[in-house]
């Protein structure tokens, strides 16, 4: 089981030119990582896989996209033991997420490498927590209560996900 982050830039579809591009761009790259699934991070990975290896690499490999959660852009992708150095390669490879005629650029990385759908869960929650502590708040916001209970809920919200993974499907 192999967990991947990914980091999106912008979409290549041209915006309108104004002063306030910049922030609809934002905007849009937003609402554009709230719209990628499962489905297109694992089209994207299997084109990606017949460019690098063919069509007997993607025949043979077996990849599934077990979570992806668009709010921390993880994903916990399984494959089998032999294949994963393939399926690895492949996603230092993936420049861009196919959505329809539009697509998004991506940087993705592996987090970890696990043999288990347990370990990868646990690597999973650690790169969450890292994440979350390391959150750098602009202008000097201090933590508030209601952020804390909201951000508390959305970790419960994923580690509930999280645990829904397990190694028999």
């Amino acid at each position: 089981t192999t967990t991947s982050s990914s980091s999106s830039g912008s979409k290549k579809r041209k915006l309108p030119s104004s002063a306030d591009t910049s922030s609809l761009s934002s905007i849009e790259t937003i609402k554009a990582i709230q719209q990628v699934n499962a489905t297109d991070i694992y089209r994207s990975l299997q084109e990606a896989i017949m460019q690098n290896f063919g069509l007997v690499g993607t025949c043979t490999s077996d990849v599934q996209v077990r979570l992806y959660d668009p709010k921390a852009r993880l994903a916990i992708i399984k494959t089998t033991r032999d294949k994963y150095p393939q399926v690895r390669s492949c996603l230092t490879f993936l420049t861009e997420i196919k959505q329809g005629v539009d697509s998004l650029k991506v940087v993705a990385s592996t987090i970890a490498v696990s043999g288990s759908a347990r370990t990868a869960r646990n690597a999973a929650w650690d790169e969450i927590k890292k994440r979350f502590f390391a959150r750098d708040f602009s202008g000097g916001e201090q933590w508030t209560n209601m952020s804390r209970v909201v951000m508390e809920k959305e970790l419960q919200e994923l580690e509930e996900c999280l645990d829904k993974i397990d190694s028999g499907c």
